[in-house]
């Protein structure tokens, strides 16, 4: 089935006409026609079906109308080089997290003034919005600009992919990843400076072993991101 990305309300029985690019999208690039079934996603939750009214007035009919909660997940990976952090973006929508804020880190490969950031924000806005569509996830994940690790709400558990010893294994947390609002931390490819080392072990972050070989920041992202979407889905399924 398309799908299509929607800002505006979405109702059942109603009939919504899409922004311009969606639009010129739907239309024009994929050439979908009269009848057609499309998928709507308003990035809040919601994911509707319906199907397309009229191709020339671009008219969408709601039929039916799905809820889904979003991710309490906050993950803090810092700041790579333009293609990781893109492909980290897209693939941490997919899997399903609830912000993505990345960090600025004393050995990050990377180095952005605000009007960069800014600019960064905006695009990685568009590759998330991009990856809800491609993978059906209704939620789309709060991107944020850059902040420093003295910015992270440690009152939240928090866990750090850690290269630093000793490390514990994620497994041995459970309750705490199932507990609701968490953080996950990735470090850049130089690691993290001893003073943020020390800053994390005052704010009790938990530093977490993500198997035998040494991952690449991305990888070790997303590693960690399953193995908590994991945890969550074994409490979703006891509970049904």
């Amino acid at each position: 089935m398309l799908r299509v990305f929607h800002c505006g309300i979405l109702e059942r029985q109603s009939i919504i006409r899409l922004d311009p690019k969606e639009a010129h999208h739907l239309f024009r690039v994929l050439r979908a026609g009269d009848g057609e079934k499309v998928a709507i996603l308003d990035g809040c939750g919601r994911y509707a079906e319906g199907h397309i009214v009229d191709r020339k007035t671009q008219e969408i009919a709601i039929d039916d109308l799905h809820f889904a909660r979003g991710s309490r997940i906050a993950l803090y990976p810092a700041l790579l080089k333009s293609g990781a952090m893109d492909f980290l973006i897209r693939e941490a929508t997919a899997i399903g997290v609830g912000a993505i804020i990345p960090l600025a880190t004393e050995h990050a490969a990377v180095k952005m003034d605000v009007k960069m950031a800014a600019k960064k924000q905006l695009h990685w806005n568009n590759i998330a919005r991009e990856a809800c569509k491609q993978s059906g996830n209704p939620v789309l994940p709060a991107i944020e600009l850059p902040q420093k690790i003295e910015q992270i709400d440690f009152a939240r558990p928090t866990f750090l992919a850690a290269l630093r010893q000793p490390t514990t294994d994620l497994f041995r947390h459970e309750s705490a990843v199932k507990s609701g609002a968490i953080n996950l931390i990735i470090g850049p490819e130089g690691d993290f400076s001893e003073r943020e080392y020390r800053l994390f072990s005052e704010k009790n972050a938990h530093f977490i072993r993500l198997g035998p070989h040494i991952l690449r920041a991305e990888t070790a992202a997303l590693y960690l991101l399953s193995a908590v979407d994991y945890l969550r889905a074994r409490t979703d399924d006891a509970n049904t």
